[in-house]
C-alpha cells in the first residue's frame, strides 16, 4: 500500500478547490459596515427633531415622538390606535416584570450557593 504525499482527506480538501488567500467564501454577500434593519431603526429613533410644543421649540427624538403621537390618537379614540396603545403598554409591563423577576431568581441562586459552599466547607478537614 503506498502512502500518498498529499495531505487530503477528511477535513483536508485538496489546494486545488481552496479559496485564494485574500478571496472570499461568498463575494456577493453582505458588505462590510452595512447596518441590518433593527439597528438602522434605533438610530434613526434615537435621532432629534425640534417640535414646537406649548409655544415652546424643544429637541425630541424621534422614538419619543412616534410615542406621544400614538398616545394623543389613542387618547382621541382612534379604535386602531387604542388597540395598538394598549399592545404597548402590556409588552412594556411584561418587560419589567420580567426583569423584576430575574432578580428573585439570582436571589434564589445565591441562597443554593451558600448551602452548597456550607455543606462544602463542612466536609473540607480543619486546617
Amino acid at each position: 500500500m503506498t502512502r500518498s504525499t498529499s495531505n487530503t482527506g477528511y477535513g483536508h480538501p485538496p489546494a486545488a478547490g481552496q479559496f485564494k488567500a485574500g478571496q472570499s467564501g461568498n463575494p456577493g454577500g453582505r458588505p462590510r459596515g452595512s447596518k441590518n434593519l433593527r439597528t438602522l431603526i434605533r438610530e434613526e429613533g434615537g435621532k432629534k427633531v425640534v417640535v414646537q410644543e406649548g409655544g415652546r421649540r424643544k429637541k425630541v427624538s424621534k422614538m419619543g415622538l412616534a410615542v406621544t403621537q400614538l398616545m394623543n390618537k389613542a387618547a382621541q379614540g382612534e379604535p386602531r390606535f387604542v388597540g395598538l396603545a394598549l399592545d404597548q403598554m402590556h409588552n412594556a409591563e411584561a418587560a419589567t416584570s420580567s426583569e423584576s423577576q430575574a432578580g428573585d431568581f439570582a436571589e434564589a441562586d445565591q441562597q443554593v450557593i451558600e448551602h452548597f459552599l456550607q455543606r462544602v466547607r463542612q466536609q473540607l478537614p480543619e486546617v
